[in-house]
């Protein structure tokens, strides 16, 4: 009875449009068939993954309040590639964005906020990186604590 793979996470919103549009237009995420239920959202492939968008009642917490952040969750971590594309794209769409290096795992990483706080980690294995790649640099390191 093994766990295969994480099949979706949702995030909750009151600003759709906002929260849709950074994850397409921002991350490059795919939107995906979304099945009609009674609250406004969305849904979006990425790989064997889907991230679901809640709004709506469905986007409010169990006190009827509007969530920040990732509560309890620290933060949604992606496997990604085109570490210098992504950092091109955060600076273009004027998004905050940390930067990190791990270079005894031989990874790379971004750390953006989406619209409703929660933290996204964008992980690049440098080898899949492109070879004039050039990865982090000492502009917007991520420092534990301040991000």
């Amino acid at each position: 009875m093994p766990l295969l793979d994480i099949h979706h996470v949702a995030v909750k919103t009151q600003d759709l449009d906002g929260t849709d549009r950074f994850y397409t237009e921002v991350l490059g995420m795919t939107r995906a068939h979304r099945p009609e239920f009674d609250f406004p959202g969305s849904w979006f492939d990425i790989g064997h993954t889907m991230v679901h968008i809640m709004a709506g009642w469905a986007g409010l917490d169990t006190e009827g309040k509007v969530p920040h952040g990732g509560a309890s969750v620290d933060h949604i971590a992606l496997q990604a590639r085109d570490f210098d594309g992504f950092k091109r794209t955060f600076e273009a769409e004027g998004v905050d964005w940390r930067q990190f290096s791990i270079p005894s795992a031989n990874l790379w990483q971004l750390f953006v906020h989406d619209p409703n706080g929660v933290l996204i980690e964008l992980n690049f294995d440098v080898a899949g990186e492109p070879a004039n790649a050039t990865g982090p640099d000492d502009t917007n390191p991520y420092i534990p604590g301040k991000f």
